[in-house]
């Protein structure tokens, strides 16, 4: 049998409140064995690492800056915010009730890929489109309407083309056929743990309107074409290991005794002399100036002919080929 007692709170109110306050008051709990551990951080780290991506944002903003302009005749300012990783179940939480989401596979990057318009920007641009510039933007409730949608698709369309432009010096891109949502049910289809690089650009038209759309970038596969998010490398040249043979005969080489020989002076004769001459015949020359030097019979310097320390000696003048 129950006791009287039985359905009675276990805990007060006040108490349940104390609880609650100390649990908020008091340091997260420590005893040395057991940490806090925040497994988004090493998604964190990962962006962090893939610094040509702020670059390629950057310039994609500029891009789209072009685009209002042309197809609007806004001059919006457009500015990217720092990539984020985020999971599928906490992005749809943050997702405007009113929006369309244009779903494509990017190749190479393995998995769909999101493109987030939210119908506050939608109805402005449909507004100055058909020419209510002057006109505020009509607060409007429920789902997009059927001209938000179809202004949606081409500039989804204009999104990735210049996505592709602006990616291609580091990554070909190549989007595929689009599909248009207006609920973001197809994302509520995934794994809530699914990872997506989040690309957010900030929309600004003077004071007429402030808003921001969403890229979701598959975070497995833009993982693998990490590499090319990152700055080059210069490829640092191996040093040449020179085989021992090769070192060997380096320093053997200059040992090596040649034969080298010096051209005092030339005499000319006639071939009756030459044939005339016998042991102790005296061929009188002519004091030289210059001597031709050469090793093994080509032809190394030119010097002027003198004496050294008691002794004849040539003085070099010029190496031949020098002139």
């Amino acid at each position: 049998m129950s006791e009287p007692d039985d359905n009675q709170p276990v805990l007060t109110e006040e108490e349940i409140e104390a609880l609650v306050d100390h649990a908020v008051t008091e340091p997260a709990f420590d005893d040395g064995q057991f940490k806090s551990h925040d497994f988004g951080a090493g998604e964190a780290l990962t962006l962090s690492k893939w610094s040509e991506l702020d670059g390629l944002l950057r310039a994609h903003a500029e891009a789209l800056q072009g685009l209002l302009l042309r197809n609007f005749g806004q001059e919006a300012t457009v500015e990217p915010f720092a990539p984020l990783f985020a999971r599928a179940g906490d992005l749809l939480p943050a997702m405007s009730e009113r929006l369309a989401l244009i779903t494509t596979e990017i190749k190479p990057l393995e998995g769909e890929s999101h493109l987030e318009l939210p119908g506050g920007l939608l109805s402005f641009l449909v507004n100055q489109y058909f020419g209510g510039g002057s006109v505020a933007t009509p607060k409007l409730a429920g789902k997009v309407t059927p001209s938000e949608q179809r202004l949606a698709e081409q500039l989804g369309k204009d999104i990735l083309r210049t996505l592709v432009e602006i990616w291609s010096d580091r990554l070909a891109l190549e989007p595929g056929d689009l599909y248009i949502d207006i609920t973001p049910d197809r994302l509520a289809l995934l794994p809530a743990d699914m990872g997506y690089v989040v690309l957010t650009f900030m929309v600004t038209c003077g004071s007429d309107f402030r808003g921001e759309f969403r890229l979701l970038l598959p975070y497995e596969a833009l993982e693998l074409q990490a590499p090319r998010l990152m700055p080059v490398k210069k490829a640092v040249p191996e040093p040449v290991v020179e085989p021992e043979w090769e070192a060997r005969l380096k320093s053997a080489v200059p040992e090596i005794s040649v034969e080298m020989s010096g051209l005092v002076s030339l005499v000319e004769t006639s071939l009756r002399n030459l044939l005339a001459l016998k042991v102790g015949t005296v061929i009188p020359i002519n004091e030289p100036q210059n001597v031709q030097l050469a090793v093994e019979g080509r032809a190394l310097a030119m010097g002027s002919y003198g004496a050294h320390e008691g002794r004849r000696a040539v003085q070099i003048t010029e190496f031949s080929g020098s002139k």
